[in-house]
């Protein structure tokens, strides 16, 4: 994980985050020190997250169980930890807003995301693999790195999603990710998942899952999270596909939805069955997170869709998705003056409908883009969905009057900027301090006069224009600091890689190994290093040239990065000098390092117009249990050794200890 690169992303402030009782809980929990009861406290603050855990303690995997009534209930069925996951990941979910990231598809994104969680909640329930219950928080936020580059890179991303293809590829993706901002959406999600506390099976399963979308072939099993959640991926994109879905991405969706169907041992019927059980749980969990959801959707037209699909491939028919036009009506005046209120949008509330008619009128003549509620709860819904520049609402209301509707909204981040005009049909002095004690901007008495309530409103465009200019100026500060970011973050790197190989350079490995030196005195674990020479390189240089010499140096790195393990690093010293540092690795396991780095690079032969041949090199192997007392004194050791093999005849590698021994003897 680039975990520097993640904490940059964190300071632009614009990463997705839980909010509200989310944030609550994060900072409850942020060390082992709290108690379900403290959590249980902060979860009932909301009702809503409270009944979405109750729903999921009593799901289908714990029938026949007595339903848990209250939250100390589903903590002790599910336990504290998983309740509190699915405490953050469902405030994640509440506190989403749609973002600006051209391309991006919000409502899409949410509903593909509960798709995939609920297919591998069921899943994990059918294949007894895990808890269901961490399978559906990894597969909600199993693409939240996608979310977050969006959010912080939003022309920059909005630029990439342009390039469908690239899109479709995913290791093309990952790597224009990388390139453009040094860190991939598979990396964000899982430093993010890391950052909320969330258990570190769940930050390598998500980090897995978006970093190969390969399936378990025929034979295999299905036996990781990673595997669970790319298998509910493909279901969810069967839940959410549409008609811009190409024929070849329908084949796609089927091949994975048959080597599930496999992998599960059921036929046709059955696994139709299975799949509408994912599409039920998928459309009952989009109506409590008010996620849109295809309402009738059943799989058999899926399998339909799938097998004319095939068949239009196999015809060799192509198709293209298809384009969406909208076009934007401009409405203006006579004389081709903009209306005044022409690119706001203003939200009525008002229970009574016919109030409501004639208000929606006026604002419609003014040009606002008008947004409707009856009555208060409705009102406040739509405002925390369609965020209005102005929110005009009626003070009497029987569900949830204006004034509780404004204390409900002043009590959110977006609620708070607003203007609030409330419609009342009183001037009453204490009833005005009322309201605007409560958060009012400005009332109008009942019935209203047209031109005194545009004058009203006014001042609330006033604010509204005054608000997107400190957005737009603070957008362009995040983006200037993003870019800043970016722009250290490629310095950075350039400063500690060689140039010719784009390895890491001797600046880098001095670093690394001086710090991996100071963990191993505090730990004891061993750390070995492999000192590498190229033999007779010089005469390369002098016979063939230098641009020759530096195809070998290009081909030795090349080989080694190939031949070494994932945890090793291998850099370039200088020159045709290298070193391998192997941490947890003492010298006889070493040498097996360093005798595959060495047979491969006998085999390989380097290929160059008048120069075709392999190129071997020359080893030498120091483990810091040789008892040295420095970095320096360990790298000497190395050093000496390389003499030593190539004092012995070259392509081959010797031990520092063989040194110490001859010394000893001597």
């Amino acid at each position: 994980m680039n975990l520097k690169t993640f904490e940059e992303l964190k300071l632009s402030g614009n990463l997705p985050s839980p909010a509200g009782v989310g944030m609550k809980i994060l900072q409850l929990t942020r060390t082992e020190e709290y108690s379900a009861e403290e959590m249980g406290e902060a979860i009932m603050a909301d009702s809503s997250l409270t009944g979405r855990i109750l729903k999921l303690a009593n799901s289908a995997s714990n029938s026949g169980a007595e339903p848990a009534t209250t939250v100390s209930g589903a903590i002790m069925r599910l336990g504290g930890r998983t309740v509190r996951d699915l405490a953050l990941a469902f405030s994640l979910v509440s506190e989403r807003s749609a973002g600006t990231c051209k391309g991006f598809e919000y409502d899409r994104y949410w509903s593909k995301s509960l798709a995939r969680a609920v297919s591998a909640q069921v899943m994990t329930r059918v294949l007894g693999v895990g808890k269901p219950e961490e399978a559906y928080i990894c597969g909600l936020l199993g693409e939240v790195g996608r979310l977050a580059l969006a959010s912080v890179y939003t022309e920059k991303y909005a630029v990439i999603l342009t390039d469908v293809e690239l899109c479709q590829n995913l290791p093309e993706l990952l790597a224009r990710e990388d390139a453009e901002f040094n860190i991939t959406h598979a990396q964000v999600a899982a430093c993010m998942l890391a950052d909320w506390g969330l258990p570190e099976a769940f930050a390598e399963a998500v980090e897995s899952f978006c970093g190969s979308k390969e399936l378990a072939q025929a034979g295999d099993e299905i036996n990781s999270r990673a595997m669970v959640l790319r298998f509910a991926d493909v279901v969810g994109r069967a839940c959410v596909a549409d008609r811009t879905v190409r024929n070849m991405e329908w084949v796609e969706i089927g091949d994975g939805l048959e080597l599930l169907r496999n992998h599960l041992g059921l036929d046709q019927e059955a696994f139709t069955r299975f799949c509408d059980t994912c599409v039920a749980e998928w459309q009952a969990w989009g109506e409590s997170l008010d996620v849109a959801t295809h309402t009738e959707l059943k799989f058999s037209s899926i399998f339909t869709r799938i097998t004319q699909a095939r068949g239009a491939v196999e015809r060799g028919e192509d198709d293209t998705p298809e384009a969406v036009a909208v076009v934007a009506k401009a409405t203006a005046a006579p004389g081709g003056e903009s209306k005044p209120g022409e690119g706001f949008k203003v939200l009525a509330v008002d229970d009574d409908p016919v109030s409501l008619k004639l208000l929606c009128k006026h604002l419609s003549n003014e040009g606002y883009e008008v947004v409707t509620a009856r009555g208060g709860k409705e009102g406040l819904k739509q405002a925390l969905s369609e965020t209005p520049d102005i929110l005009i609402a009626d003070w009497e209301m029987p569900d949830m009057d204006g004034i509780e509707l404004c204390m409900a909204l002043r009590r959110t981040d977006a609620g708070r900027h607003m203007y609030f005009l409330l419609l009342t049909g009183t001037e009453s002095e204490e009833l005005v301090v009322e309201a605007f004690t409560a958060g009012a901007d400005d009332f109008i008495t009942k019935p209203f006069i047209p031109r005194l309530l545009s004058a009203r409103i006014k001042g609330g465009i006033r604010l509204a224009r005054l608000q997107r200019k400190i957005e737009s100026d603070k957008q362009t500060m995040m983006k200037q600091v993003a870019e800043l970011g970016v722009l250290t973050r490629k310095l950075r790197a350039a400063s500690l890689t060689d140039a010719l190989t784009e390895l890491p350079n001797r600046r880098y490995c001095m670093k690394r190994i001086e710090s991996e030196w100071a963990s191993i005195r505090r730990t004891g674990r061993p750390l070995s290093v492999v000192m590498i020479d190229i033999d007779n390189f010089k005469c390369v240089n002098d016979e063939h040239g230098h641009d020759v010499g530096d195809i070998v140096l290009k081909e030795t790195a090349r080989i080694m990065q190939a031949s070494i393990r994932a945890s090793d690093e291998v850099c370039r010293l200088d020159g045709e000098e290298f070193l391998i540092i192997c941490k947890n690795t003492d010298e006889s396991e070493c040498q097996v390092v360093a005798e595959r780095v060495r047979a491969a690079m006998e085999a390989n032969v380097v290929m160059h117009p008048g120069f075709e041949r392999s190129v071997t090199v020359s080893l030498g192997i120091a483990s810091s249990h040789g008892g040295y007392e420095s970095v320096d004194a360990l790298l000497k050791a190395a050093d000496e050794a390389v003499y030593l093999a190539k004092d012995s005849g070259r392509n081959q590698f010797r031990l520092a200890s063989e040194l110490v021994a001859k010394k000893t003897s001597a």
